[in-house]
């Protein structure tokens, strides 16, 4: 599996009046903007690496677990580092195997799309 997490990203917008105590919680009053009845959102590619790794540690497999867990953390920061944004972290996706059917072996992996067909339109991808 390559080392690689996607990061669906949607777009937002107010739900309402701001909170007087927003300046000192940084509270938010958001919701999924919505156009022609579905989210707009964005498919943002992540590449990582392994920072023990590169320090002389062993090499860890890049599997579905760490991915996943790897895309929680960042959409986490995502959204940290995008406070000013009208986009915030929907969901993680993770690599998807591409398997030969006659012999079962993965021959590719492929980047997962932005996201339902039927609930959310994709806007450009993007990589970070």
């Amino acid at each position: 599996m390559p080392a690689a997490v996607v990061l669906i990203v949607c777009k937002t917008v107010s739900a309402g009046p701001e909170d007087h105590n927003a300046k000192y919680t940084g509270y938010e009053n958001l919701e999924w903007a919505t156009e022609h009845s579905m989210m707009v959102c964005r498919r943002q590619e992540v590449q990582l690496y392994d920072r023990a790794e590169a320090l002389g540690a062993a090499r860890q497999p890049f599997n579905l677990q760490r991915c996943q867990r790897s895309g929680i953390m960042l959409g986490t920061q995502w959204d940290a580092s995008h406070r000013g944004s009208k986009y915030r972290f929907w969901r993680v996706a993770c690599p998807v195997p591409i398997v030969d059917t006659r012999t079962g072996d993965v021959i590719a992996w492929k980047m997962p799309e932005c996201g339902h067909r039927d609930t959310v339109r994709c806007e450009v991808d993007a990589e970070i």
